[in-house]
C-alpha cells in the first residue's frame, strides 16, 4: 500500500486548512448552529475558492488523494458543509444530483438536507438506484443532531444504479472526515493534559491520564491506517461492500474510544462550551449514527461477509 501522499494532494490539504482557519476553525461549526446561513454564505464560497468540491474521489490517484485529505481537513474542524455527501456523487451524475446519502431502512432525517434541491439516497445492500430525498420541514436542531433535517425518501428516481465503487467510496469519505475530527480531539486532549495542573503537576504526568492518552492515540492511529488502506483498495477496485462496512465499524469503535477517554481527560471542566470537545462530539454523533449505528453496522458487515467473503489476514469465504 502506498503510504506517502502526492505533493499536490498535500498542497490542497494545506489550502483547505488555511481557508478554514481564516474562517474560525471549529468556531464555524459553533456559529452555524445559531446562524445556519453561515454554511452557504461563508463556508461554501471558502471551499469553492480552493476547488475541493469539484474533486473526483474515483478519478486518478492524485485527485483521489486530494479528495481524501481535503475531507480530512474539513473533519478536523467539523466544518458544517457535507463535503463527503457532495463528493460521493459520481462525476457523471452531478448534473442530476447535488448530494448522495447512503441510508439503511426508513429515514426520517438527513444531515444538511436543507442545503440541496436535488439530494439522492441509496440503500446499503438494496436496489442501488438513487431515490429522491425531499425535505419535509425545517431543521430540527436536536442537541446531538445540530443539522438534521426531516426528509421523505421516495422510490427509485434514476435508471442507472450507483456503481459499487461509488457506494464504497462514500464510506471511505466518511472515514476520512471522522479521522480528521478524532485527530483534533486527540491533540486537544494531549494539550489539555500538559497544561492542566493538579497537586502541583500537570495531569498528563498521572498514570491514569497517560493510559487514556495512549488509548486515544492507538484508536486514532488505527482508524487512520484502516481508512487509508480501505481507500487504497476501493480506488483500485479491489474492495467489496464488506471492506467498506469494516471501515465503518472500525470508525465507530475508534470514535467511541477516543471520545470516551477524551471526556475523562477533560473531566475537571465537564461538558460545557468552554472547550471545543463538546462541539466536536455533537457534530460527530450524526456521522456515527447514520446510516447505521454500531450494532447495526455489525449486522450489515456480517451479511456482507456472508455474501462477498472477506480478504484479510485470515480470509473468510463467502457463503
Amino acid at each position: 500500500m502506498k503510504r506517502e501522499w502526492a505533493p499536490a494532494a498535500l498542497a490542497l490539504r494545506d489550502a483547505v486548512r488555511a481557508v478554514l482557519a481564516d474562517h474560525g476553525g471549529v468556531e464555524i461549526a459553533r456559529s452555524a448552529e445559531e446562524r445556519p446561513e453561515v454554511r452557504g454564505g461563508d463556508l461554501l464560497p471558502a471551499l469553492e475558492s480552493v476547488g475541493m468540491l469539484d474533486l473526483d474521489p474515483l478519478g486518478d490517484a492524485e485527485e483521489s488523494e486530494a479528495a481524501m485529505l481535503a475531507v480530512r481537513a474539513c473533519g478536523a474542524v467539523v466544518a458544517p458543509w457535507p463535503v463527503a455527501r457532495v463528493l460521493a456523487v459520481p462525476v457523471a451524475w452531478r448534473e442530476s444530483w447535488q448530494a448522495l446519502y447512503v441510508v439503511d431502512g426508513p429515514v426520517s432525517h438527513l444531515d444538511h438536507a436543507d442545503l440541496f434541491e436535488r439530494a439522492g439516497a441509496v440503500p446499503v445492500g438494496g436496489d442501488p438506484r438513487p431515490r429522491a430525498a425531499s425535505r419535509t420541514g425545517p431543521r430540527s436542531r436536536a442537541p446531538l443532531d445540530p443539522f438534521g433535517v426531516p426528509v421523505e425518501v421516495g422510490g427509485p428516481a434514476g435508471a442507472d444504479p450507483l456503481p459499487d465503487r461509488a457506494l464504497q467510496m462514500s464510506f471511505v469519505l466518511d472515514g476520512f472526515w471522522v479521522v480528521g475530527a478524532l485527530e483534533t480531539v486527540a491533540l486537544q486532549a494531549a494539550g489539555y493534559a500538559g497544561t492542566r495542573r493538579q497537586f502541583g503537576k500537570a495531569i498528563g504526568r498521572f498514570g491514569e491520564i497517560r493510559w487514556r492518552l495512549a488509548d486515544i492515540a492507538v484508536a486514532m492511529d488505527g482508524l487512520d491506517e484502516l481508512a487509508t488502506y480501505t481507500w487504497f483498495q476501493v480506488h483500485r477496485g479491489r474492495a467489496t461492500l464488506a471492506d467498506a462496512l469494516a471501515l465503518r465499524l472500525g470508525m465507530a469503535e475508534a470514535a467511541d474510544s477516543v471520545l470516551r477517554h477524551a471526556h475523562q481527560v477533560f473531566g475537571a471542566i465537564g461538558l460545557c462550551e468552554e472547550h471545543d470537545l463538546t462541539v466536536l462530539d455533537r457534530h460527530l454523533t450524526p456521522a456515527l449514527l447514520r446510516p447505521s449505528s454500531l450494532s447495526r453496522t455489525r449486522s450489515l458487515l456480517l451479511e456482507a461477509v456472508n455474501r462477498h467473503g472477506f480478504r484479510g489476514t485470515f480470509d473468510v469465504p463467502r457463503r
